[in-house]
């Protein structure tokens, strides 16, 4: 018996190796390297997780190759049931499986593809099947033993639903700012941009009364000791005009601006009135409202 068993042990071929199988693949001969990969990994005696490798790197190729979702779904299925089945060598080699499982499904749900998945068995249910009736030869009446019910008013229709008196309010309602209806907020920034257009404008008159004043300085130190030149009595009664209209136009500006600029904020601010709620339901004699 156990020469028999060596006899036939020596007639099975030997399993492809592992550089036939990654030769091909290189070559770019895809299906012959699947091929390959997969009479190694079926082969008694190899470490499957290893062999397995060559497997899901094929089918990923032929998957950038064709375009075919399906070398994708079956690569996705190598990696799930390996993982299902277990045999690794090492955390590290499962660790591994479990990125390659995740980046397939990521794949697949990228393409928007739905693999065949095991069909799951049916969940039994506690209710038990109609039973049908017994076919009685003649219906038995049912006494009455006082009068019967009648049936009271009608409703008029569906209550009103509670309103935000009624209702709870959410967690940490309290604690969120208060919402801004979207014509305050405008109006608030255009009366913020237009008091800080007129801050600006304030800065700039300063800025031209100083070289007003800077301008008559230089005239009158100009002409120390000798009469004023017509050229020069122009350009100091120039300046000086510039100074005295833009030393009472500062002001202004400064009071208008900040004017703008605080408006803006309280229009902002202002807390926002709840507006009410009124609903309506049907009556006998025309519409009920309620707030």
């Amino acid at each position: 018996m156990l020469l028999r068993l060596v006899l036939v042990s020596t007639m099975l071929p030997p399993p492809p190796s592992e550089a036939e199988a990654v030769a091909a693949f290189n070559e770019g001969k895809l299906e012959l390297a699947l091929k390959l990969h997969r009479e190694r990994a079926a082969a008694p005696g190899v470490h499957a997780p290893a062999a397995l490798y060559g497997v899901h790197d094929s089918l990923r190729a032929l998957y950038r190759t064709t375009g075919d979702v399906a070398h994708l779904c079956e690569a996705l299925d190598v990696a799930s049931g390996l993982l299902a089945r277990g045999g690794f060598a090492s955390e590290k080699e499962r660790a591994s499986w479990v990125e390659l499982e995740a980046t397939d499904a990521a794949l697949v749900g990228k393409v928007g593809a739905k693999c065949a998945s095991p069909p799951s068995e049916p969940t039994p249910t506690s209710e038990p099947p109609p039973s049908e009736p017994t076919p009685t030869s003649e219906p038995t009446p049912t006494p009455m033993t006082g009068p019967t019910r009648t049936a009271g008013p009608r409703a008029e229709g569906p209550a009103p639903q509670p309103g935000s008196k009624d209702s709870t309010p959410e967690p940490g309602a309290k604690d969120r700012p208060p919402w801004r209806p979207r014509g305050r907020v405008i109006a608030a920034s255009v009366l913020g941009g237009v008091g800080l257009g007129l801050l600006g404008g304030m800065a700039g008159a300063l800025v031209r009364r100083d070289q007003a004043e800077a301008e008559l300085a230089a005239i009158v130190d100009g002409a120390q000791g000798r009469e004023y030149t017509a050229a020069e009595r122009a350009a100091a009664h120039d300046a000086d005009d510039r100074y005295v209209r833009l030393h009472a136009t500062w002001p202004a500006l400064l009071a208008v601006g900040c004017v703008s600029v605080i408006t803006s904020v309280a229009v902002l601010l202002a807390p926002s009135r709840a507006g009410s709620r009124a609903r309506a339901r049907a009556g006998g004699t025309g519409f009920v409202y309620s707030f």
